[in-house]
């Protein structure tokens, strides 16, 4: 039996026919639009309080979305304090995955690789990370600096030269060594990935229903309103209904669209739109993971990558000369396109001896991105809408306490506060941390970010 052929009232359970199901109206205390990796983490977090949470989502099954598509790479070299924090607290989740959920999946568990990372620096550019440093030692993220030596002996047959700015394929320069050279890298260890993202969303939403939560999958939601009681009207395209008072968007690439339909895109500061991304999935190189494999971030070449199995993945980096490709999150380019081939090719500047097959190989998918890449976790102008939004590809990491963070909001407004005024808080007792949550307002001024990625 689904559970939308039920109805209660007064602590009645009528059974109602599928003939009359599609007119039923729910009451539920918090609706949650998306049931990816952020809507799970949600579900869980107000589910273990005590709400009674709906996950409603397109799709077929939990993580089936962009989350499907998420390097899944856990590091905390971030420029800002607040975003070091949460991922080197969030890390701990990781490393500790069966405890955390305590619940037993029979799909199995997710598990988290800590295979270290490394940031590579070019010569005259050390100030560029000079932030990022500084948020690590606030935080207490161990690192080392590493010269050039040190990073020839991890990588046998890594080049030092130096490719950057990064240029477009079309540039005569593309893949030609430009001036200078990496003389030095950031190695950190505590950082690492995950090796099934879709699998930890079904281990969340496990753990979820678990406390009760309930989710409906298939669920286009086609118009949002207030419209009964001060309650938020939600509708399906199928013209199933549900009344909550509270309603949180977690939609991911289509979080735009809900935000289109409750009527609030006027009233937000910070925008957020859906962003095709290819990544590659190549062999490695024998010799690549020799010394161990860790994921690396060059910025000089314009490229990431993390081990795989086997294979090594290859992401952007972003570089400016790349145009972003905005899309339609319900009509947009599933197949690979010439992209794939200068992220190959940017790698295999860094690693000469990498082969590249003739086979594009990989996953085509969305980033949810904001104007300046940070997440908008938030209240809204509208009483009981918030939102858990343009998580831009890099928020995977942060999953387990993404729940905790929209819990402390809603909480902080349930007891009768304005968290524009008086922002909630979150406790991070590993890292010694009690972060203001305003950092992540939809009515923040623009903030400056380096080193995002996937």
């Amino acid at each position: 039996m689904l559970p939308w052929q039920y109805w209660s009232s007064s602590r009645t359970i009528v059974k109602m026919n599928q003939k009359w199901a599609k007119q039923m109206q729910t009451d539920r205390n918090v609706t949650i639009i998306g049931a990816g990796v952020v809507g799970c983490s949600i579900a869980l977090a107000l589910a273990r309080r005590g709400f009674r949470t709906l996950n409603l989502d397109t799709l077929p099954a939990a993580g089936y979305g962009s989350t499907s598509h998420s390097s899944a790479i856990v590091r905390p070299i971030y420029s800002h304090i607040t975003s070091c924090a949460i991922a080197h607290q969030a890390r701990r989740h990781w490393l500790n995955w069966a405890d955390f959920l305590q619940v037993e999946d029979e799909r199995g568990m997710a598990r988290y690789t800590e295979c270290g990372g490394l940031v590579l620096i070019k010569q005259g550019e050390e100030s560029r990370y000079d932030a990022n440093l500084t948020a690590m030692q606030a935080v207490g993220v161990p690192y080392e600096l590493l010269s050039a030596g040190d990073i020839k002996t991890l990588y046998p047959g890594i080049s030092l030269a130096s490719y950057g700015p990064p240029v477009p394929a079309s540039h005569d320069s593309f893949c030609s060594p430009s001036k200078g050279e990496i003389s030095s890298g950031i190695l950190v260890p505590q950082a690492g990935y995950v090796s099934d993202p879709q699998l930890a969303t079904h281990n969340l939403q496990v753990a979820a229903q678990k406390h009760g939560a309930e989710f409906i999958f298939n669920a286009r939601v086609a118009a949002f309103n207030i419209s009964h009681s001060e309650k938020h009207r939600i509708e399906l395209d199928d013209g199933r209904t549900f009344f909550s008072a509270t309603v949180i968007n977690a939609a991911g690439p289509h979080s735009s669209k809900i935000n289109q339909l409750a009527g609030i895109t006027n009233q937000l500061k910070l925008s957020t739109r859906a962003m095709r991304h290819e990544v590659a999935y190549i062999p490695a190189n024998a010799r690549h993971f020799e010394r161990g494999g860790r994921f690396l971030m060059d910025m000089d070449a314009g490229f990431y990558q993390r081990p795989d199995g086997k294979d090594m993945l290859i992401g952007s980096s972003d570089p400016v000369c790349d145009p972003h490709d905005f899309v339609d999150p319900d009509n947009y380019n599933l197949e690979f396109t010439p992209q794939w081939n200068v992220q190959t090719y940017r790698a295999a500047q860094r690693f000469p001896e990498m082969g590249i097959p003739n086979t594009a190989r990989g996953t085509v998918g969305l980033y949810d991105v904001s104007d300046d890449w940070i997440p908008i976790y938030d209240k809204t102008s509208i009483p009981g809408y918030y939102l858990a939004i343009g998580t831009s590809g890099n928020q995977f990491k942060n999953a387990p306490l993404i729940g905790e963070i929209m819990a402390a909001i809603i909480n902080t407004e349930n007891e009768g506060n304005d968290h524009d005024k008086h922002p909630a808080c979150l406790k991070l007792p590993d890292v010694g941390q009690n972060i203001s949550l305003d950092f992540y307002s939809r009515n923040r001024d623009i903030q400056h970010t380096s080193s995002v990625m996937a």
